[in-house]
């Protein structure tokens, strides 16, 4: 008997015993497809007798299941009672000659790789009477019993969710988009996230850099540019370059500072596009809805028909137009505000590219406290609340 700390170690015993036994009886209550043991349990399906394998919380990737969906000796607990949890690993040959590992680790790469886990190596000359791998056998069994397999139409719908829920299960494990994406803090201890509306209200108000009523004024009217139109392309020269941030001769009831919210002057490819009413940006900002929840997929779109006009990673000038149709959502990053935002926000400096923008800018913004939880008092605050992702730019705008 042996207690395995080291995931190292858990890597090398797996990867022996699934060489050494002839027959694999398995309980976990996840199972992915990013390690070798995977790759070597798909190419020798002829030795599994018995594995079950939970799905609580969508952590099972939809691949393995894929991978094992015509394989008799492979079933899943689809609606337990209570949580299905055991991570028990029988290598059998004989009554006389197997081994079971038993303990906290899945059948994940993160498990052989990253996880701190807890493993006992026990093998039959540790249980003279085979109590233990009575034992085994019972749960295996009792498992089998309560599990069942997959149809194609159910794998379908479940990859769906899996692939709906899986930001948001990132995003509870401190990590958005990713392992690079991960903070060096959990989330409840990033200032910027628990930050509560009162505080968030009072940074907004305490800005000395620019006055609040101008940059209401340039949400507002970006507002209603994109209202009275159904294309950015019907709006005028200078309506298009006062929304994307470039200097314009745009007069209502007097001047308006544009560059609020991120100057784009020294952008000189993305004016000319302006100038000249590129169609793609404006095709672009189609699939980003005036109301209602914006989803990774409203984003990615826009993304995809942006590049068209402007290939490369042009993030300021692409959230400038965002910011300003969806204030309440995107926030304009530029050089003025990205180093004092990722400070603050647990982001590496610098790395944000089109995918960084969604998963660790906007999913930290949406798991912030005083996103959530807007309690504005007054007209004032309440015009903020509507624009409070742009409004970071207030926050961590440095001269």
């Amino acid at each position: 008997m042996r207690l395995i700390i080291n995931s190292a170690q858990l890597t090398n015993e797996f990867e022996r015993l699934m060489g050494q036994y002839q027959k694999y009886y398995w309980t976990t209550a996840w199972a992915g497809v990013s390690s070798k043991h995977f790759d070597y349990l798909k190419k020798n399906q002829g030795k599994i007798q018995k594995i079950v394998v939970g799905l609580h919380f969508y952590q099972t990737h939809p691949n393995f299941i894929e991978t094992f969906l015509t394989n008799s000796s492979v079933k899943f607990i689809k609606q337990p009672q209570g949580t299905f949890h055991p991570k028990l690993y029988l290598f059998y040959d004989t009554n006389r000659r197997w081994e079971l590992l038993i303990g906290s680790a899945n059948f994940t790469g993160e498990a052989f790789t990253r996880n701190t886990e807890a493993t006992v190596l026990i093998g039959s000359s540790d249980d003279a009477n085979n109590d233990t791998l009575d034992k085994a056998f019972e749960l295996v069994e009792e498992s089998w019993a309560n599990s069942a397999y997959f149809t194609k139409d159910e794998l379908a719908k479940y990859r769906l969710a899996w692939q709906n829920l899986r930001p948001k299960l990132n995003s509870l494990s401190g990590t958005y988009g990713g392992a690079n994406g991960k903070t060096s803090k959990p989330i409840y201890e990033v200032a910027a996230s628990s930050m509560t509306w009162k505080e968030f209200i009072k940074k907004v108000k305490d800005e000395t850099a620019h006055g609040l009523r101008e940059r209401l004024r340039v949400i507002s009217i970006s507002k209603g540019l994109f209202q009275k139109v159904n294309h950015f392309e019907e709006l005028s020269n200078d309506e298009r370059k006062f929304i994307s941030g470039l200097p314009n001769h745009l007069h209502i009831n007097g001047s308006v500072d544009w560059a609020f919210f991120g100057s784009m002057k020294g952008a000189g490819q993305f004016a000319n596009r302006i100038i000249n009413n590129d169609v793609n940006i404006s095709l672009a900002l189609d699939y980003i809805p005036l109301k209602g929840q914006i989803t990774r997929q409203h984003y990615d779109n826009f993304v995809q028909t942006f590049k068209l006009s402007l290939p490369g990673n042009y993030i300021a000038t692409a959230t400038r137009l965002l910011a300003m149709k969806r204030p309440d959502v995107f926030f304009c990053l530029t050089s003025k505000n990205q180093k004092a935002f990722c400070e603050d926000f647990g982001v590496v400096y610098n790395s944000i590219d089109y995918n960084g923008y969604w998963e660790q800018v906007i999913e930290r913004i949406y798991d912030s406290e005083w996103w959530l939880n807007p309690n504005p008092k007054t007209t004032e605050e309440k015009q903020v609340s509507d624009a409070r992702a742009a409004f970071l730019d207030s926050i961590y705008y440095e001269r």
